[in-house]
């Protein structure tokens, strides 16, 4: 049996930086915006992740992001509510 792609293939930083949007919440709109890009290449982008761990929908992308890629920056970010703009800021 040959090994699973989603454990021998590491993202790139690119690939990264939109799981984390994407595990975040964010529209691809907001994530083109973050990101500098077309919301065409924010789709492309999503499709060749998809593609790329055989995954078929933004919540396993956000769910492998979480379990795999950087569990620890994630829960740190969400932590921050400086880093959501639709937080309400501490009084």
């Amino acid at each position: 049996m040959s090994p699973d792609p989603k454990d021998s293939i590491a993202p790139t930083p690119r690939e990264r930086e939109l799981m984390m949007l994407i595990a975040r919440g964010l529209q691809n709109k907001n994530i083109a915006y973050e990101l500098k890009i077309s919301e065409n290449t924010v789709r492309a982008h999503i499709g060749n992740i998809m593609r790329k761990y055989r995954l078929q929908n933004r919540t396993q992308i956000a769910i492998a992001f979480a379990l795999h890629a950087a569990p620890l920056s994630l829960r740190r970010d969400l932590a921050r509510p400086d880093r959501h703009p639709q937080a309400p800021k501490p009084a």
